[in-house]
C-alpha cells in the first residue's frame, strides 16, 4: 500500500521554524508542494497533537506512506520478471578480484563470475567490504534503533492521517493499522557489533524501556490521549549510521567493478528508488545523470573507516538526525585524524577548527579577553559571535599580510622517463600544460563529457614531472581517477606526497616584502612573476618550493615546505 497522508514538521523554537523555512524553500526550488502553518492549523490537520508548545510547522501534502515489505517484495517480482535471479538464504564469503577488477563471487552456493558486484549489505557492508584481497572500507557503524506500535484506538486514526515529525521532541509518529508507529532518534545511542557483525540474519533485539523511556514522554506529550492506549510492542532492530549522516553509494576507488550502496542511516526505503536509479546509470554509462558528489564513497579517507572512530562518531550521528544544524556547525567526535606538523603551535594560539576529510583545519583565532567556551557554543542563523574576528583575519589579509596553513590540501607528484607523464596530462586535463618550466597552470580535470571532475594548479617541476594540488576532500577521488586513466606504464609513476610538505599561504599586499626580507631575494612581480614557482631558500630552510599562487585572489604566495 501507497497512502498519501502528507507530513507534518513541528517546530517548538524560532530557530527550528528557521530551519524548516530554508527546508521549504529548498523543496519549492525541487517543485515539491510545502506551506509554512500555524499552530491552529496543525490542529486541524491531525487533532490528536498537542499544540501548546508549538511556534508553527510545515505541512507537506504529498507526502506518502508506505509497507517497506511490499516495497522490496514489488521490486523483486519485478526484477524477476526482467530475468533476475533471486537467491534466499545464500551467504556471500570473498569477492574474487583479478587485475584490480571484481572477478566473481565466492558464495556458500558455489562461485558466481561477475564483471560488476554491488555490496548493499546494510549493516554487514564493513564486513564484506574487507572480504576482497584489497579491502573496500565502507565507513558505517550499526546502532539499537528503537520503534513502538500499539493497538487500535477505540475509534481508530484515519489512514490518510498526516504523519508527524518532531524533531524538538526527537519523535515521528504515523498511522499503523488504526494505532501507531512511533520511533526517534536518542541522544545516547547505543552501538552494537562493535567487534565485528558476523550473525547473517536480521534478528530483533531485546526491549530496552529504560533506553526508549525520553523518547516515549516525548510521544506522550504531543499526543496525550495515548496514555491509555494498549502497547503491541517495542521494537529494537539494529540500524547503521555513516560519519556524516549521508549515504554511501558508487564505485570503490581500490576495485573496479566494485559498486557499493549502504548507510542509509534509517531513510533506506525513502531513498532506495532515487539511489538504485542513480547508482545503475553510474555502473551502465559511468555517471548518473545527477551531481551525487556528496554521496560518493570516495569522500572518505581509510583513517574513517577504523572501528573506533566509527563507534565514537555514530555516537554523535545519531542524535544528530534531530538536532538543529546551523551553518558551520563541526562533529565533536573522531577528531584530529589528520593534522598539520604545526598543530599544536596554531592551538597555543587560541586556534578553533573545523575538519575537512578527516583534517583538522583552522576556522579562526580566538582573540585575547574572548570567552572561548561562548564561541563554541554560538550556534545561531543570525549572526554569530565569530563573524568580526573573522572580519579582522580577512580585513589583515587585504590590507597587511597573513599566514595560512594549508597543508591540509591533496598533494600529488606525477613524473616520467620520456613525456609520457604531460602526453597523459594533456589529455586529462583542459588547459594546456605544455609550459615552460617553473610555470603553474590552474585547470580543470575532466571527464568523457566534458564536465569537471576536479580543479587542479599543476606545477611544472622539469620537463618531464610535475606538482599537482587539489581540494582536501578531493584526495581518494582525485587519485582514483587519475589511476583509472592514466596508461599503465613502467615509465610513468604517480606519488602521493600530501603528508610530506607544510604548506604556508603568505597572503596579503605585505607578502612580497616579508618574503623578500626572508630570501633575500627580489619577489616582485619582475622578478617573480604570477603563477610561477621556484625552488628557494627562505630563512634558514632551503629546497622550499614557493608558488606565487593564491586561492583568493590577493597577491601572496605558497611555500611548500619538506616535513623533515
Amino acid at each position: 500500500g501507497y497512502v498519501r497522508t502528507g507530513s507534518i514538521s513541528l517546530a517548538q523554537t524560532q530557530d527550528r521554524l528557521i530551519s524548516l523555512k530554508r527546508i521549504a524553500s529548498s523543496l519549492k526550488v525541487m517543485g515539491i508542494p510545502c506551506e509554512i502553518i500555524t499552530p491552529k492549523q496543525v490542529a486541524q490537520l491531525h487533532p490528536l497533537i498537542n499544540i501548546h508548545d508549538l511556534v508553527g510547522a510545515m505541512y507537506v501534502p504529498e507526502d506518502a506512506l508506505v509497507s517497506s515489505a511490499n516495497v522490496s517484495l514489488a521490486l523483486a517480482t519485478a526484477a524477476s520478471r526482467n530475468g533476475v535471479q533471486i537467491h534466499e538464504r545464500t551467504s556471500v564469503s570473498h569477492v574474487s578480484v583479478q587485475k584490480g577488477h571484481v572477478a566473481a563471487v565466492e558464495t556458500d552456493r558455489g562461485q558466481i563470475q561477475c564483471q560488476y558486484f554491488v555490496n548493499c549489505a546494510g549493516q554487514w557492508a564493513y564486513e564484506l567490504g574487507h572480504s576482497v584481497e584489497e579491502p573496500v572500507n565502507i565507513p558505517l557503524h550499526a546502532c539499537e534503533h528503537f520503534y513502538l506500535l500499539t493497538h487500535p484506538l477505540k475509534e481508530p486514526l484515519a489512514s490518510n492521517l498526516p504523519t508527524v515529525v518532531d524533531p524538538d521532541g526527537r519523535i515521528y509518529i504515523r498511522n499503523w493499522q488504526g494505532g501507531i508507529l512511533s520511533g526517534g532518534f536518542e541522544k545516547n545511542p547505543k552501538p552494537l557489533f562493535t567487534e565485528g557483525r558476523n550473525q547473517l540474519e536480521i534478528h530483533n533485539l531485546q526491549e530496552d524501556w529504560d533506553h526508549f523511556e525520553p523518547l516515549l514522554s516525548a510521544l506522550l506529550r504531543r499526543m496525550p490521549e495515548l496514555e491509555a492506549l494498549q502497547i503491541m510492542q517495542l521494537v529494537n532492530c539494529p540500524e547503521s549510521f555513516t560519519p556524516d549522516m549521508r549515504c554511501i553509494m558508487g564505485e570503490s576507488p581500490a576495485v573496479r567493478g566494485y559498486f557499493v550502496l549502504a548507510g542509509m542511516n534509517s531513510a533506506g526505503i525513502s531513498y532506495g528508488g532515487g539511489a538504485g536509479k542513480y547508482l545503475a546509470e553510474w555502473m551502465v554509462n559511468g555517471y548518473p545523470t545527477e551531481n551525487v558528489w556528496p554521496l560518493d564513497l570516495k569522500r572518505f579517507g581509510s583513517l574513517q573507516s577504523s572501528r573506533t572512530f566509527l563507534r565514537h562518531r555514530v555516537m554523535e550521528v545519531m542524535p544528530l538526525m534531530c538536532d538543529l544544524k546551523v551553518p558551520r556547525w563541526d562533529f565533536q567526535t573522531g577528531r584530529q585524524l589528520r593534522t598539520s606538523p604545526l598543530y599544536d603551535r596554531l592551538d597555543a594560539q587560541g586556534a578553533r577548527w573545523m575538519e575537512k576529510h578527516g583534517f583538522e583545519r583552522v576556522k579562526y583565532f580566538v582573540p585575547p579577553g574572548k570567552d572561548l567556551l561562548d564561541l563554541d557554543q554560538s550556534k545561531t542563523f543570525y549572526k554569530p559571535d565569530w563573524f568580526d574576528i573573522v572580519g579582522s583575519e580577512v580585513k589583515c589579509c587585504k590590507e597587511a599580510v597573513c599566514v595560512i596553513d594549508m597543508s591540509s590540501f591533496t598533494k600529488f607528484e606525477i613524473s616520467s622517463t620520456g613525456n609520457q607523464a604531460l602526453e597523459s596530462l594533456q589529455y586529462l586535463f583542459s588547459n594546456d600544460l605544455d609550459v615552460p618550466v617553473g610555470h603553474v597552470v590552474h585547470t580543470g580535470m575532466l571527464n568523457e563529457k566534458g564536465g569537471y571532475e576536479n580543479d587542479c594548479s599543476i606545477a611544472r617541476l622539469s620537463k618531464r614531472s610535475f606538482f599537482m594540488i587539489s581540494p582536501t576532500d578531493q584526495q581518494v577521488h582525485c587519485w582514483a581517477w587519475l589511476k583509472k586513466h592514466l596508461p599503465e606504464d613502467s615509465g610513468l609513476t604517480m606519488e602521493d606526497v600530501t603528508w610530506k610538505y607544510t604548506a604556508l599561504n603568505l597572503i596579503g599586499p605585505r607578502a612580497v616584502d616579508v618574503l623578500s626580507e626572508l630570501s633575500y631575494a627580489p619577489m616582485t612581480a619582475e622578478h617573480f612573476p604570477s603563477l610561477f614557482c621556484k625552488e628557494m631558500s627562505v630563512g634558514y630552510a632551503n629546497g622550499i618550493r614557493v608558488m606565487s599562487i593564491t586561492h583568493t585572489g590577493e597577491p601572496g604566495f605558497v611555500l611548500y615546505i619538506p616535513i623533515e
